[in-house]
């Protein structure tokens, strides 16, 4: 009988296994959110540091030089609202996963953060999603989820 209660970790053990894990997931989350935050707002008013000077770019005389910049500037907003979007996603993925709720959820926030572009990925995304993965999927912590 012992034996049984070692061999199944208790509800504050598995919580305890998934805090470090869900805490680095919200961290990267807030590192995108603010890095996509801080392009769309210098791309809003004028300071964008992903626009090419016309002066380098050999431009056909019949494209007008506003029209280059206009599809960066589309891009690059758009772009920045896709980040921010999966940054919330990835946060609210990290609470649900702090109290092991929606084990879905966390695990496709987890891959999310992985991914280059969209995430803080090679930086702190990849190793901490990986890290979420590995735990996420130990059939105790999977089963612990409601």
């Amino acid at each position: 009988m012992n034996k049984n209660k070692e061999s199944s970790p208790s509800s504050q053990d598995i919580k305890n296994q998934v805090s470090a894990p869900a805490i680095g997931l919200l961290i990267t989350g807030i590192v995108g959110a603010v890095s996509s935050l801080g392009t769309l707002i210098s791309l809003v008013i004028g300071i964008s540091f992903l626009s090419i000077p016309s002066i380098y770019s050999e431009l056909p005389d019949d494209i007008p030089i506003d029209m280059e910049h206009l599809f960066q500037g589309t891009f690059a907003i758009g772009s920045s609202f896709v980040g921010i979007l999966v940054a919330a996603l990835i946060i609210f993925a990290s609470l649900k996963m702090k109290e092991l709720e929606q084990w879905g959820l966390a695990l496709m926030a987890s891959i999310l953060a992985m991914i280059p572009c969209i995430s803080p990925c090679c930086i702190i995304g990849l190793p901490i999603g990986i890290w979420c993965l590995v735990v996420l999927t130990k059939p105790e912590i999977k089963n612990a989820f409601s």
